[in-house]
């Protein structure tokens, strides 16, 4: 059961890894933005910030979830079930 549950969390990092990658535009899209975000705000201190969605539509920018679920998956869900494992395996039998 503890080995099953260590195969069962790569697969899940792998799967997380997988919608990180086909998200890949989605993020590089909200790093862009951020990063503009921080120079506005470094450059004009008392001036309205101007809209993030004015430049790309709507519709470019649905992978939202598939990053989240990515995220959870890669680096939350995955290694908990590895740390699981690895603790059932090193715990003597009751």
């Amino acid at each position: 059961m503890p080995k099953l549950l260590g195969i069962v969390g790569i697969l899940v990092i792998c799967a997380g890894c997988d919608l990180l990658w086909q998200s890949r535009h989605e993020i590089k899209f909200w790093i862009i933005a951020y990063v503009n975000v921080f120079r506005a705000m470094l450059r004009h201190q008392g001036t309205p910030l101007k809209s993030l969605t004015e430049d790309v539509p709507p519709e470019k920018r649905q992978g939202a979830l598939r990053v989240f679920l990515g995220m959870g998956f890669a680096f939350l869900l995955g290694p908990i079930l590895i740390a699981l494992g690895v603790t059932l395996m090193l715990l003597p039998n009751l």
